[in-house]
């Protein structure tokens, strides 16, 4: 019995040795990862405006929030309808009213990307390095995969050579049914000192639905608590989204 226990005590010591090195390498990718984006301290909170052209719905200005940890509300005023989406942690809202199960795991890989690259770095000793890979244009990758929680995951692709986050793919999983919605980032720039993907292009379950284009962004201290109820985000976009 104890030689037994002598063993199992000589694996875990080899087990953590192994472990311990590749922990490292994921935390000096990740510091890397965020000096490309522009360093410093992760973001508090995040205010976006734009446009978003879905192929289902057309063409509306968009505007989104979010703020640490848990706060998400996007707002997308379509041609003749309005698209209102908010998670506060747990709960979650759709067009002002609770949402199910799948759109609360949805909505939280939508907020899971914001602020993605200091996301990663404070989530460092959860995320697992997948190795090299190869974008569809052929570019060396880097990838990264960052369970959010239970079902729901990040695959995050970083080029190899400049360390900007390229594409993350989010997995939900409920039921044993998975549903992967991805997005692509292009069209970096520095915003506050922060390097920001102005231009993404969104996709479910590898079919592409639509492309979002940033025309401003902002880094508030704190975001006003108004933003986040649910009472008040509601689909009335043209008092929403002054243009």
């Amino acid at each position: 019995m104890k030689d037994y226990a002598i063993r199992i005590v000589a694996v875990g010591l080899a087990w953590l040795a192994l472990a311990a090195p590749a922990l490292a390498d994921v935390g000096a990718l990740l510091a890397e990862v965020v000096a490309a984006h522009g360093g410093g301290a992760a973001p508090a909170a995040i205010h976006e405006r734009g446009t978003t052209e879905s192929l289902r719905r057309g063409i509306g200005p968009m505007e989104r929030w979010w703020q640490a940890p848990d706060r998400f509300r996007i707002e997308i005023a379509y041609p003749g309808t309005a698209e209102s989406r908010l998670l506060r942690g747990a709960e979650a809202w759709q067009q002002g009213q609770p949402a199910s199960t799948a759109f609360h795991g949805a909505l939280l890989l939508q907020a899971a990307r914001m602020a993605l690259p200091w996301r990663l770095q404070q989530n460092a000793q959860r995320v697992v390095d997948l190795g090299a890979g190869r974008s569809s244009q052929g570019r060396p990758l880097r990838i990264l995969e960052w369970p959010v929680q239970e079902g729901i995951k990040l695959i995050v692709e970083i080029d190899a050579e400049t360390r900007l986050i390229l594409r993350s793919r989010g997995i939900l999983t409920l039921n044993r049914a998975s549903m992967e919605f991805a997005t692509g980032y292009e069209n970096y720039r520095s915003v506050d000192g922060r390097r920001v993907a102005m231009t993404e292009r969104h996709f479910a379950m590898d079919q592409y639905t639509g492309t979002t284009k940033l025309d401003s962004v902002e880094f508030p201290a704190v975001l006003p608590a108004p933003t986040f109820d649910p009472a008040l985000a509601a689909p009335q976009l043209t008092q929403v989204l002054p243009r």
